[in-house]
């Protein structure tokens, strides 16, 4: 080797080292800039008290579990009881600290914590209004974590972006109220501004709001601090809080508690555009149908097949042309019957912009905060120009395995003026002190009861890439509408966003109950609507509503908490088309990858924490008793049964399934046709191909025991594919002669 080709090598080592130690050097100031005092900037996300459900796990708050939870205060939770016990409160059951689903006992607060690897904070919350929790220069993010995968990750969220560099994550929510733009500095959004509704989509058991917040170098951070002795062990972590105001919590295990924020005020009568008033238009006509039933706006609303390709019908509600300028909150009926998608897609079409939100309308209107069926949709900026509607069409973001049984819901929108200020949540602004809605911050604790926390967890993993939205921001935009006296409209252009995969492990999956819906049957003839948009102002707002079969449009309601989605189908009528429209092409929704945990319902007397009887895998395949394993799901307290049932044919979450090595057992068996209660006695009329395997342990075992829980059952009789069972009569079990051992 010559002596130039020597000092060549030598010099690419050199740089090669130094290159090294120059990256390891970038890092590592970027990580302790991380660990820097940092001025509190958060406020309570939500209005009204929260129950406090799983914490942030100083340990490993990145989805990898090492059997411990490590809490802010640096009281740390086991999975196996420590030997010797500390002198602290032990368990309720001796020598039992797992709790299951990541939750263990912690001797020194005398509680179980959740969860091992957790990243985040989770609040029980029942569909409220969840509010930014710091002033934002940019909607990184909205709409659902992945349109055709409504059960993993996030489901719908927002993530914020705030001028420190940090990022906030709203996870688990039904509707959100804003759009994402595309840099930071491209929307003004105050803390306290109203981002949507919480609920449960996504890998969630039950309502709450999932709240994550990432530092400049995107690690997950504890908003609460760290307040243990010694150095924090997640060296990301800052050691102050990030709380202004703590949010205010009804049970305090780990997290302090502050004052309640106000709830948002009830909207103003503002002006109502119906579906059967002129401001409204379908294309083509006739193409929605028509529905007459209480829970509408006058008495009247329509609907439509969902679907995932380009729409075949559309429903516009017109800002009145000549209204007076300025910001508008916008609010759209979701009628209890008929509006069963959870992907609605709202375009709001305002001063030469378009703009659009996502609408869970199956959880809408409900026993809890939107009861009278009225969803906030945000707030824009309206010049009555003539050219400003809201649009819905039925192409929504729905699975595409169950979209074919559900219906996308068309009723009314509402249009309540703010004021005169010109700017909006995604427009350039400098912020003004003017601009706070919904932000009273009046301390009140809102009466939810605290229940055991015995809750139902799911996990995702650690990976989070940040989406990337394509939208370039700007005050001035040339209006996408063009709209002729032939009513001919051009499509709004779109924002398109990149997706990256996650792998989402979902464990217990308990889920909501829905409010089920039962449609009125009445045929109603379409309303024509006149060339003149008139305003119906209709103050009348009640959240009481009966279903009834009376064709005339009526204002009072008397609540119908139950509602069964009965699938009829309503004759559609042909008619011509009188105007032709292009198809509006949609959004690929950018998806964040987050981590999350899924939680149980808030506690309210509604639900109750029920078993769910499974099977070890490894001894139920080494044939070494006992089998049977117990999980837990919330159920609503009318429905438990029905619920264990459910839950069992659903079998194992993610985490119960690969980390616990749980089964259920089937039997060929898919599902069950109906329950039938009577006599102390439970009939289940079983789905499928019964498949007997031999086994004296099987499929009517678990069922046996899932349902003999409940205090009204004492026994069970199991019915095959074709109604049959050994012992259909009298008072004792009984099981099809296909599974007898």
């Amino acid at each position: 080797m010559t002596r130039s080709l020597k000092n060549a090598l030598a010099t690419l080592l050199l740089c090669g080292l130094f290159l090294s130690v120059r990256d390891a050097s970038v890092d590592a100031k970027r990580d302790l800039a991380a660990l820097q005092t940092v001025t509190p900037f958060l406020y309570p996300p939500y209005p009204g008290s929260a129950s406090e459900e799983s914490i942030f796990d100083h340990s490993t708050p990145n989805y990898t579990f090492d059997n411990r939870v490590l809490a802010f205060t640096g009281d740390v939770a086991n999975k196996i009881c420590p030997s010797p016990a500390p002198p602290d409160t032990p368990p309720p059951q001796s020598g039992v600290c797992d709790r299951g689903s990541g939750g263990y006992w912690s001797y020194s607060l005398g509680a179980f914590i959740f969860y091992d690897g957790h990243d985040g904070v989770d609040y029980g919350i029942l569909y409220r209004p969840i509010y930014a929790a710091a002033d934002a220069d940019q909607i990184v993010y909205s709409g659902w974590w992945d349109p055709q995968n409504h059960s993993i990750n996030l489901g719908i969220y927002v993530r914020l972006h705030h001028p420190n560099g940090y990022n906030t994550y709203y996870g688990h929510m039904s509707s959100v109220a804003v759009q994402a733009c595309s840099s930071p500095g491209c929307a003004f959004v105050p803390h306290g501004e109203w981002l949507g509704i919480s609920g449960t989509t996504g890998n969630s058991s039950g309502p709450h709001l999932h709240l994550l917040v990432r530092n400049p170098s995107n690690r997950s951070v504890d908003p609460y601090g760290w307040r243990g002795s010694g150095v924090d062990p997640w060296s990301f972590n800052q050691r102050e809080s990030l709380w202004v105001a703590f949010p205010s919590l009804i049970n305090t295990d780990v997290y302090p508690s502050g004052p309640a924020l106000a709830f948002p005020p009830a909207p103003a009568p503002g002006i109502i555009v119906d579906d059967g008033t002129a401001g409204f238009d379908e294309i083509p006509d006739e193409c929605w149908q028509d529905i007459a039933h209480s829970s509408a706006q006058g008495g009247i609303m329509r609907s439509s097949r969902p679907r995932t390709t380009a729409p075949t019908c559309t429903a516009q509600w017109f800002f009145p042309e000549g209204s007076t300028v300025g910001i508008y909150s916008v609010y759209v009926r979701i009628p209890a019957v008929r509006a069963t998608t959870e992907g609605a897609i709202y375009t709001i079409r305002h001063a030469g912009e378009s703009d659009q939100v996502v609408v869970n309308q199956a959880v809408f209107p409900n026993i809890f905060y939107i009861t009278d069926g009225w969803v906030y949709i945000g707030k824009y900026n309206f010049t009555g120009s003539g050219d400003e509607y809201v649009e819905l069409t039925n192409r929504t973001q729905d699975e595409t395995a169950g979209i074919s049984e559900l219906f996308v819901g068309a009723d009314a929108v509402r249009f309540v003026r703010q004021g005169n200020i010109t700017p909006t949540p995604l427009t350039p602004v400098t912020p003004t002190p003017t601009f706070t809605p919904s932000r009273t911050r009046t301390p009140t604790i809102s009466p939810t009861p605290t229940v055991s926390r015995t809750p139902t967890i799911t996990r995702t993993p650690p990976n989070t890439p940040t989406p990337t939205v394509t939208r370039t921001p700007t005050n001035t935009r040339t209006p996408t509408f063009t709209i002729t006296p032939s009513r001919t409209r051009t499509p709004t252009p779109t924002r398109t966003a990149t997706r990256t995969p996650t792998v989402t492990r979902t464990p217990t999956n308990t889920r909501t109950p829905t409010i089920t819906r039962t449609p009125t049957f009445t045929r109603t003839p379409t309303f024509t609507a006149t060339p003149s948009r008139t305003r119906t102002p209709t103050p009348t707002r009640t959240a009481t509503r009966t279903p009834t079969v009376t064709r005339t449009p009526t204002n009072t309601r008397t609540p119908t908490l139950t509602r069964t989605p009965t699938r009829t189908r309503t004759p559609t009528f042909t008619a011509t088309p009188s105007r032709t429209r292009t198809p509006t092409p949609t959004r690929t929704q950018t998806r964040t990858i987050t981590p999350t945990h899924t939680r149980r319902p808030t506690a309210t007397p509604q639900f109750r924490l029920i078993d769910l009887y499974l099977v070890n895998r490894v001894r139920y395949e080494a044939n070494t008793p006992p089998f049977v394993v117990t999980g837990d799901r919330w159920a609503r307290t009318n429905a438990l049964p029905q619920t264990a049932l459910d839950e069992y044919f659903k079998g194992p979450g993610a985490t119960e399934r690969f980390s616990f090595g749980w089964i259920a057992l089937y039997n060929g068996f898919t599902g069950y046709s109906r329950l039938e209660i009577r006599d102390d006695v439970a009939h289940v009329f079983l789905e499928g191909t019964c498949m007997p395997d031999g086994r004296d342990f099987n499929i009517a075992d678990l069922i046996m025991l899932n349902l003999k829980q409940f205090s009204e059952i004492r026994f069970v009789k199991i019915y095959d594919e074709n109604g049959t069972t050994q012992n259909p009569d009298g008072l004792s079990d009984s099981v099809p002669a296909c599974l007898q051992p």
